[in-house]
């Protein structure tokens, strides 16, 4: 696993990565050549695995000049310490080597550390891939990755097929060779085959993170895999918990990246008897503690689930929770018993344990997940809705119900959050939407009492400050933006879950409770046994949201949408010879065409998913409407046509490319 840490006109968006590139290299006039050049290459480099107008969306909707600035004030550090003298590799006490990674702000070195060295069974990944019995034929095929670590994989490795491209070139890392294989292994050897086998790889050095990470993500970048840890305090055991200067930077990073998952491991301190008492808990530090990242622990594997018994913590893996009592981990995947390729040869295989292992487990079926998404909707997930849809889709772990300190949200389930993509406008609602200043989000909902009820809101939440040094144990809650999510009828209200501290803070076995949680950009309602009838769920906010809005998404599952459209509280009907829509898919313009013989007037309205009314047209004694569909995200609507009685003529879905 490792540990790391608007809009364009149609015709200027096929010129953005040039000027984006021309414009990077006049705002460095003060740095090194090579680091230009380096930078530079970067952002060209990572154009194309993605298709080119999908990523140019993503692009869009990402603040790249932050994303620049996080680069360039990293380099300029860099360039004023770069004659230090330092050790490339120190070893400690304990014979762990940690290697150089960069200067801080002071000049100071800092250093990262690998983390150690079945799992698509586990994860139900192997239900979705190619092959699977669900039907999916999911490869990963279309998606990027970027991969930092040590040095980059044995690219000539037979399980490869030319799907990795190395950026920084070192010296080959088996530790990054054997991810690789997680991650997108052929399966030459079928049991070494990886996660998303079509997926593509770009490999970087952790070293060079800092400023490779968000010039990586303003490209387009969708999932980032990390499997080191930097600045690990080993038994400084105070230092655990605290939220610095590396968590606020990924939570930076994600916060102007809205379609970046950055997916680290928990770390492998819960056997190394860090704490006074020898707990696990309390072991997390540094990028391990972000509230906007994914970060996995690791156990044994699970080939046959049967409940929460069935889900065994490795012995090393770490567990939090955070100095201020956020869920952490945020899921489970397996970390133990992880056979992969090797670096030894082309064909050298071997098996290794660790939280390494467990995250790209975790990315790798979140590349599935994009995928099936992408097939269905025409459009990426943004990285809260991923996150949503795969913690509120777990397999329970742990000895109560709802999340803990120890599993998070409980074990990957990727078939049961491919479920509910499929699901989506019959059983399930997804759905990417903005929270303004003193705004509240509601939406009806039914449900027929005869399966539980699940609904997650998540948030990229603004970076907060960090803690300053010498600040331990400090509670001091790092939420900035506070959404509230709720689910009522007449009679009801049901919360979302939130682990509570006792004055001491130091509870960390409770079981989870119910109620409003200040403390997580995560939160999940789940009610097992529900009467049938309509339920309202609303998203308010407290106090004064940063930038006057956040972006969210909500996931909800259980649900009963008749016919697709009952969310929009119209009828289906199947479309008549009389009425014509092309094309479809459409990019600009949709045409409609009807006999205006038969209808004089009619009404035209274009719904998304969840009903909210987007455009609105009229027309009479015509027998054509153009609407301009152009302003509209990429994405899934609905066309909805009436004739001048306000009877329904026809209802269609439409995908706006």
């Amino acid at each position: 696993m490792c540990n790391l840490y608007f809009f364009s006109t149609s015709t200027l968006r096929k010129y953005f990565h040039y000027l984006l590139f021309i414009t990077y290299l006049n705002l460095q006039p003060f740095m090194k050549k090579f680091n230009t050049l380096v930078i530079a290459f970067f952002l060209v480099s990572v154009m194309f695995s993605q298709n080119e107008k999908d990523r140019a969306f993503i692009i869009n909707q990402t603040n790249i000049e932050k994303l620049n600035q996080i680069s360039e004030d990293y380099l300029a550090i860099q360039n004023q310490f770069r004659y230090k003298n330092v050790q490339e590799i120190i070893t400690t006490n304990r014979g762990e080597k940690n290697y150089f990674s960069h200067f801080d702000k002071s000049g100071t070195p800092v250093y990262y550390s690998l983390e150690n060295e079945s799992s698509a069974i586990s994860s139900k990944i192997d239900l979705i891939r190619t092959g699977g019995s669900s039907g999916l034929d999911l490869n990963g095929s279309g998606i990027e990755f970027g991969l930092w670590d040590g040095g980059p994989p044995r690219i000539t490795h037979q399980e490869f097929n030319n799907n990795i491209t190395i950026i920084d070139n070192t010296t080959t890392s088996s530790h990054a060779t054997h991810i690789a294989g997680i991650l997108i292994a052929s399966g030459v050897v079928p049991e070494a085959k990886g996660m998303a086998p079509s997926a593509t790889i770009k490999s970087y050095t952790s070293s060079n993170w800092i400023s490779e990470v968000p010039a990586w993500a303003a490209s387009g970048g969708l999932i980032s895999s990390h499997s080191y840890i930097i600045a690990n305090p080993g038994s400084d055991y105070e230092e655990y918990g605290v939220y610095n200067q590396y968590s606020q930077l990924w939570d930076n990073i994600s916060y102007n990246a809205p379609y970046l998952v950055m997916c680290t491991g928990a770390s492998n301190n819960g056997n190394n008897n860090y704490n006074p008492d020898g707990s696990r808990y309390d072991l997390l530090a540094s990028n391990k503690l972000g509230k906007n990242s994914i970060v996995v622990g690791a156990c044994s594997d699970v080939l046959s689930y049967t409940g929460p018994e069935s889900v065994n913590q490795a012995v090393f893996t770490s567990w939090g929770p955070t100095d201020d009592w956020r869920i952490k981990p945020d899921i489970t995947a397996v970390g133990t018993s992880s056979y992969s390729s090797r670096d030894a040869s082309d064909t050298n295989y071997t098996t290794g344990q660790g939280c390494s292992f467990a995250a790209p487990i975790v990315s790798g079926g979140l590349a599935l997940l994009q995928q099936h998404y992408y097939n269905t909707n025409a459009v990426y997930m943004k990285a809260v809705t991923a996150k949503a849809l795969i913690l509120s889709t777990t397999d329970e772990a742990g000895d109560y119900d709802g999340p803990d300190f120890a599993n998070g949200w409980g074990l990957f389930n990727a078939f049961n959050a491919a479920e509910v993509i499929t699901n989506n406008g019959t059983s399930a609602i997804i759905s990417e939407l903005t929270l303004n200043q003193n705004g509240t989000y509601s939406i009806n909902i039914s449900v027929d009492g005869t399966s539980p009820l699940s609904v997650a809101i998540c948030w990229n939440d603004p970076e907060a400050a960090p803690l300053e040094s010498g600040l331990y144990n400090d509670h001091t809650t790092m939420l900035i933006n506070d959404l509230d999510v709720r689910v009522e009828s007449d009679t009801e209200v049901y919360y979302p879950w939130i682990m509570e501290p006792n004055e001491t803070y130091d509870n960390y076995t409770v079981a989870a409770s119910k109620g409003d949680n200040f403390r997580d950009n995560i939160e999940i309602i789940n009610v097992e046994t529900i009467n049938s009838g309509t339920y309202t769920v609303s998203v308010t906010h407290k106090g004064t949201l940063q930038d006057g809005l956040q972006d969210f998404s909500l996931v909800i599952n259980g649900v009963v949408v008749s016919d697709n459209l009952s969310v929009l509280n119209i009828e289906e009907i199947e479309e008549e010879e009389h009425v014509l829509v092309f094309p479809n898919p459409v990019n600009d313009v949709l045409n409609i065409k009807y006999n205006a013989n038969k209808f004089q007037d009619i009404k035209v309205a274009v719904y998304n998913l969840i009903g909210q009314k987007q455009i609105v047209a009229k027309q009479y004694n015509q027998d054509s409407v153009e609407i301009d569909v152009s302003h509209l995200s990429k994405g899934v609507y609905f066309l909805r046509i009436q004739d001048d009685n306000n009877t329904i003529m026809s209802t269609k879905k439409i995908v706006v490319n």
